[in-house]
């Protein structure tokens, strides 16, 4: 990491602090603009260099640990046979008390400090995979017969409490919010060719989505944060899906679907707009204004993948990209309403790369020659253009919103 001297006190060096160059150069910038005063730059930079901690011996330290824990894991796994059932397990039976007897005891340290809580976070994420393979020991060690659906099912029973209530860190989090998608996605894997037959499978993904989408007014209990994580990322699937199903797979199919397949999404859009308006509708925080119309925008998201695959294949083609156009624009509109310019300029950026494939549709053969190329580069930069002034557009709106 580059480090920088930051120098503090009306123009005389009053103190002087060792701190990361991103920090020193934004600190800079921060009160060339008239955002922060001296004072406020000094103590900004006096906190940092108070918790800043040296990162090559950690680096070292933890460099050592693993080539130490590399070196263990081969010398078991060159003597597996060798080793009893039981000293295997118990062992591993005992790594995991440990692990979970360290993040007991190290909860809560680091907060009082303003500090994250790295060794808490880190025992917890480490017991969650270690159970994870306990299970898989376990099985392997008395040659149980299973499938995957009943080991995800038993590592969720076993990791799920301890997970709500104690793990803070994202990473962790989407860690066990990917492992219950997956279970949920094998669980209906084994029941899909049954739902098909009903015309179900589409509403069981629907109602499943909008259970997690639910989730977020179980806070309390569930912590806050948990609820915000959980929300975010059922909004992520949901949007990313209805997306790629717009922009990506529409395109990549040449025929319309069999009828049994589009009364399957039929059924399945219909469901999905009343279920998932409804888990919306649940948090009353998400009644009213800029929230009411989100919650409208994602309960039409799958009647929105759903509809181009009802027509034939030349309109198709048109109402795909005018409808990924439409969707963009209208959570872009939200996004701006909302302060969040970060999302705004994600559905620039995707209108832009959708009017740019209208182009490569529309020329066909053209891109061929060289005209056609030279024609496609300056189209493309066109794009690039006005969409980077239209981002700057919106973050300026954004910045005087908020003021």
């Amino acid at each position: 990491m580059i480090r920088g001297a930051w120098r503090m006190g009306g123009g005389q060096p009053t103190a002087e602090a060792e701190l990361p160059g991103g920090l020193v150069r934004q600190l800079t910038d921060w009160q060339g603009a008239g955002l922060i005063d001296a004072d406020t730059a000094s103590r900004i930079a006096a906190f940092e260099a108070a918790r800043h901690r040296p990162r090559l011996p950690a680096a070292l330290a933890i460099l050592g640990f693993f080539t130490m824990a590399l070196g263990i894991i081969a010398i078991i796994a060159a003597n597996w046979d060798a080793i009893p059932i039981g000293l295997r397990l118990g062992l591993h039976v005992a790594l995991n008390l440990g692990l979970g007897l360290a993040a007991w005891v190290w909860r809560g340290r680091g907060t009082a400090k303003g500090m994250p809580r790295f060794r808490q976070e880190g025992a917890l994420l480490l017991l969650s995979l270690s159970t994870l393979a306990l299970i898989a020991h376990v099985g392997q060690s008395f040659h149980l017969q299973g499938d995957l659906a009943g080991l995800l099912r038993g590592w969720l029973l076993l990791v799920t409490p301890f997970t709500l209530m104690a793990v803070r860190a994202p990473l962790h989090r989407s860690l066990w919010l990917s492992g219950l998608v997956w279970w949920l996605s094998v669980e209906l894997s084994d029941y899909w060719l049954t739902l098909h037959e009903w015309r179900l499978s589409g509403t069981a993904v629907m109602l499943a989505f909008a259970l997690l989408y639910a989730a977020r007014v179980l806070s309390p209990p569930l912590d806050p944060s948990w609820a915000r994580h959980i929300g975010r990322a059922a909004v992520a699937t949901l949007v990313a899906a209805t997306s790629f199903v717009l922009l990506v797979l529409r395109l990549l199919l040449d025929a319309v679907p069999p009828p049994a397949m589009v009364n399957d999404a039929t059924i399945a859009a219909l469901v999905g707009f009343v279920a998932i308006g409804g888990a919306h509708w649940l948090c009353p925080a998400d009644r009213a204004g800029t929230r009411r119309l989100f919650g409208l925008a994602l309960a039409l998201s799958p009647g929105l993948a759903v509809l181009p695959f009802i027509l034939s294949q030349s309109p198709s083609a048109i109402v795909t990209g005018v409808l990924f156009c439409l969707y963009w624009v209208a959570l872009g509109k939200l996004a701006l309403d909302a302060q969040r310019p970060g999302f705004f300029k994600l559905a620039v950026a995707l209108i832009a790369l959708r009017v740019f494939i209208f182009y490569l549709e529309a020329t066909g053969g053209l891109l061929a020659t060289g005209f056609g190329l030279v024609i496609g580069g300056a189209v493309l930069l066109a794009l690039a253009l006005g969409a980077r002034r239209i981002m700057a557009w919106g973050t300026e709106k954004v910045t005087e919103d908020a003021r």
